[in-house]
């Protein structure tokens, strides 16, 4: 015996949609500043910006309702706290950076995997591979952050 899988309704899948590609361009806001370094990373999070622009066309069709938007807001508060790394050494604020870009990957894969009215579309699979490449080379730099990344999206989740 089978089962079909039980999806969130599409104003759900909407906001998680919102909420995915406004995380992931935040922590690429963030995380821009380290691309000073060198020019493949530079065009990696190139690569990644242009795909959030295509998958944030499908979003832009439909408003967001006002519950949508208030828990859109408190996640971005608890991620807003992340975001702040202006006092931390490099080396924390290179942790915090990778594991706010795992954590984006995380909302991705969860758009991805929940959320077909969304993630059907190529622009979402290009997204999460660009990101995921990003996610894996700085874990080879920095293991561990992936946990922290876990974290940061089970609490803004």
């Amino acid at each position: 015996m089978t089962y079909a899988p039980t999806y969130p309704n599409p104003g759900v899948q909407h906001t998680r949609a919102v909420l995915a590609l406004t995380a992931t361009q935040a922590c690429l806001e963030v995380f821009r500043p380290a691309a000073n370094c060198g020019i493949a990373l530079k065009r990696q999070l190139d690569k990644i910006s242009r795909w959030i622009a295509a998958c944030a066309r499908q979003t832009r069709k439909k408003p967001l309702s006002a519950g949508a938007k208030r828990d859109l807001d408190k996640k971005f508060r608890v991620l807003e706290g992340y975001m702040i790394t202006e006092n931390m050494d490099d080396e924390t604020r290179f942790r915090r950076w990778a594991a706010l870009i795992w954590a984006a990957l995380t909302f991705i894969e969860d758009v991805c995997n929940t959320c077909p009215v969304y993630a059907r579309c190529p622009q979402w699979r290009y997204l999460r591979q660009t990101v995921n490449t990003l996610a894996e080379r700085l874990r080879e730099l920095d293991p561990g952050m992936d946990e922290e990344g876990t974290r940061i999206y089970e609490e803004a989740a």
